[in-house]
């Protein structure tokens, strides 16, 4: 083969690599968008994106630290780690450690040979997963750091340099897919308040038409004893009067006189509590 010809083969296999890294971003790239819609938990989205990354670049490790209220880099979600690794890796971000370095500065770090590195991924040098490359990249939510994207091997040389353009890529999907997820969940929040809210305001709603009717239903009946104790008062002043014009017509030593007079106390009575409750009602009004 002649050196013209090698030279054409090298550049399509160039322009053919370059192609499967086109395709592959866009895959990748189609993926954390399902996984984002698909999935309204940040947890199961970080999860997902772990998962997709080992798969798709063929990591021994992948991990997504978030800055927390405290102020630590902490591991969200990881594939490839051991616990020993995880409850070592919380820690302040400086630059004494790569993924701090990598927080700090928000400059992409690709390293090729971990046996040659002199201070660690994120722990101490003897927790190191025996991971031979590593690439970090910082992930950012409308310019803001907000963490650190891993990507490790265990073989030596791993990460190309046009990783450095995938890598960057997914680690700004990333940092939109935390944006969102926080969106929803402020959304869910939001929704659940005013949810809330409408079961009290219901609750208070009912428990004032409740109050409504049973005042309805007592001024009802206030009138209806009115209406009565009117007709009854009406009935008890003509007895009233007939028994009086009877009891001074007869004769002090007529029997039925003492009778009559019982009788005429008795209608007073019932008038007396008659006009109580015709007053109580226009009291209560």
């Amino acid at each position: 083969m002649t050196a013209e010809n090698r030279q054409t083969t090298k550049k399509e296999n160039l322009i053919f690599s370059q192609l499967k890294e086109a395709e592959q971003k866009i895959r990748i790239l189609h993926e954390i968008t399902r996984l984002v819609s698909t999935f309204p938990h940040l947890q199961h989205v970080l999860d997902g994106i772990v998962d997709l990354l080992v798969k798709e670049f063929k990591l021994d490790a992948c991990s997504i630290r978030q800055l927390d209220g405290d102020g630590n880099l902490r591991i969200k979600s990881h594939k490839g780690l051991s616990m020993a690794f995880i409850e070592k890796s919380k820690r302040k971000p400086t630059i004494d450690c790569y993924s701090g370095d990598c927080f700090l500065t928000g400059k992409i770090v690709i390293i090729n040979n971990a046996d040659q590195i002199d201070k660690p991924l994120s722990t101490n040098l003897m927790v190191s997963e025996n991971i031979k490359s590593f690439a970090l990249c910082p992930i950012k939510i409308e310019g803001e750091i907000i963490g650190v994207l891993g990507t490790a091997s265990k073989k030596k040389n791993y990460f190309h340099e046009r990783f450095n353009d995938m890598i960057y890529i997914v680690a700004n999907q990333i940092g939109i897919a935390i944006r969102i997820s926080q969106l929803y969940e402020e959304i869910y929040l939001l929704n659940q308040h005013l949810e809330d809210k409408i079961k009290e305001r219901t609750a208070e709603l009912e428990k004032r038409t409740q109050e409504l009717i049973v005042a309805e239903k007592r001024a009802a009946l206030c009138e209806m004893s009115g209406m009565i104790a009117h007709e009854l008062r009406n009935s008890l002043m003509i007895v009233g009067g007939f028994t009086k014009r009877i009891y001074e017509r007869i004769v002090d030593d007529d029997p039925d006189k003492k009778d009559m007079k019982i009788v005429m106390n008795e209608v007073r009575v019932l008038e007396e509590k008659v006009s109580k409750i015709i007053n109580s009602g226009k009291n209560d009004n």
